[in-house]
């Protein structure tokens, strides 16, 4: 009797094993299955074609030239103003009718716009005039160049 049941143990551990061993060749077969119809698959393919307005080439071509000039690398400038285009017009045209600085640049980086005094090689040069310029706007202060 005992030995009936250590055959029949015996047989139920080889079938588990074989059944393993199958499992696994079966997990082989069906990942090589995916990747062979993976690799042959292909995504849709398409055509986009942009049709774009010469202006919009043309300013932003502008708008590049604009920028290389008024603030080239290696230049010191003096920040007065950051915010909104309204706030920034106004204190233009005021700076403008005093005529009391020369250079100043009103540009926008997102997202606010900034006004700029001066083109400074040098720093001691910036320093000087950023006390001028903090008579009037104390919140002034020097950009170190790019």
């Amino acid at each position: 009797m005992i030995l009936n049941k250590i055959k029949l143990n015996t047989n139920i551990y080889t079938k588990i094993v074989s059944n393993l061993a199958y499992m696994k060749n079966l997990k082989f077969i069906f990942f090589l299955f995916i990747n062979f119809f993976i690799s042959f698959s292909y995504a849709q393919e398409g055509k986009i074609t942009i049709h774009q307005d010469n202006k919009l080439i043309n300013l932003m071509e502008l708008k590049k030239a604009v920028n290389k000039e008024d603030f080239t690398s290696g230049q010191f400038t003096v920040q007065i103003f950051n915010g909104t285009y309204e706030e920034g017009d106004r204190l233009m045209k005021e700076i403008i009718l005093e005529d009391k600085f020369k250079d100043v640049y009103f540009s926008f980086e997102t997202p606010y716009y900034k006004i700029r005094i001066g083109k400074y090689i040098s720093k001691i040069e910036a320093i000087k005039e950023l006390e001028k310029i903090k008579k009037t706007f104390p919140a002034a202060f020097i950009l170190k160049p790019n």
